[in-house]
């Protein structure tokens, strides 16, 4: 594939090899701007998000995730009914 790219060239070997170098560091480094500036706003919307949530963080106890070891189970059901029965309180 390279070689074939390199043959089909109308630059020079060497000119077609920095311009393809080259153009893999721009997007190397757009893609990374690009991911960092994602990863604010992923953050600045889950704490706006947590600021906003009158719960706070208990609705985490009460979502479980599917696949857990028997003893993570009971320490999840104890803690989902403390949850819930603070809720009550309500």
């Amino acid at each position: 594939m390279a070689y074939d790219y390199l043959q089909g060239a109308e630059k020079s070997y060497s000119k077609a090899v920095i311009s393809a170098i080259c153009a893999f560091l721009e997007l190397s480094e757009r893609t990374a701007t690009e991911n960092a500036f994602l990863e604010r706003v992923i953050v600045t919307i889950r704490e706006e998000t947590a600021k906003i949530n009158p719960l706070g963080g208990l609705l985490q106890f009460v979502q479980t995730p599917s696949a857990q070891a028997p003893a993570e189970k009971e320490t999840s059901a104890e803690t989902e009914e403390a949850v819930l029965d603070f809720l009550d309180n309500f």
